[in-house]
Order: C-alpha cells, then structure tokens, then sequence
C-alpha cells in the first residue's frame, strides 16, 4: 500500500477568518468570567481580612480593662486594632485593608455605663471598590466576645 498526498481543497470565501471570529468571542467570554473570578476572589479576601481583623479585636476588647469614666479610650483602642492591627496607631502605619479607616468601626459595650457583659465590634459604611462594581459592608463582619475582664472608674 502506497502512501499518497491527499490534496488540500481551498476553503471558500465565506469559511475565511471563521476562526478569528471564534477566537474573539471566546476571549471575550474567557475574560468576563476571569475578571468576574477576580472580584469575587478580591472582594472575599477584603472581608476574610477585615472579619480576622474584627474578631481579633472583640476578643482584645474581652479581656482589657474598662474605665467607666472613659470608655472613649477603651472604644479607640479597639477601632485601632481593626484598622492597623495595634491598640495604638504605630508612626507611618498602613491599615490592614486599604481604605479602610476607624471611622468605619463600631465599637458597642452592653451595657455602656455600668458593669460590661459583651463587647461587639463591627463594620460600618465600608465599600470594597471591585473591578466592576462597590461592595458596602454595613454591620458585617461582626463580633461578639463575653466581657471577662476588670471595670474600674477613675473619675468616681
């Protein structure tokens, strides 16, 4: 049996550029669903950081001491500890999520003016700016820890 050259017919004129045509849809596609992988994916890694961030505060917040008399002092250390990471704001500090700022921390004590049970901590008017479109997160991520540590009143 003889090996032969099969010939190749020429395609017509309405079968050129068939695949450059297919090769644009595809890719248009392709990149939608890359670019809809991507802030999704970016905006759950803003909010995993953020919620760790939370939760480690309203633990922190469990334990210190509450002064009565001050509990500014008490809500601002933990705002600080969301945002940078640290009860006090280091020099040249960087939050942990880019934008993200104390004014967006909620630092709730129940109750405010007597002996503490809870410390919430949450998330407020925050917006995740996405490839294509703003993410707000408003009261999530949010934290709740038993208040176990020691209240004193340093005005009384």
């Amino acid at each position: 049996m003889a090996l032969t050259r099969q010939s190749t017919k020429p395609l017509k004129k309405s079968q050129r550029g068939g695949a450059m045509i297919e090769f644009a849809i595809s890719w248009g596609v392709i990149w939608l669903a890359f670019a809809g992988v991507y802030q999704f994916g970016y905006s759950f890694y803003v909010y995993n950081a953020i919620q760790t961030s939370v939760s480690d505060a309203a633990q922190l917040g469990a334990m210190m001491n509450y002064d009565t008399s001050s509990p500014s002092t008490f809500t601002t250390s933990l705002a600080n500890m969301v945002v940078y990471g640290n009860t006090t704001v280091p020099q040249n500090a960087k939050p942990i999520v880019l934008g993200l700022t104390t004014d967006n921390v909620n630092v709730s004590v129940n109750p405010a003016s007597a002996m503490p049970t809870d410390v919430t901590v949450s998330i407020q008017n925050f917006q995740v700016d996405a490839l294509f479109t703003k993410y707000t997160f408003n009261g999530k991520p949010r934290a709740t820890a038993a208040y176990m540590g020691h209240v004193t009143c340093s005005g009384c």
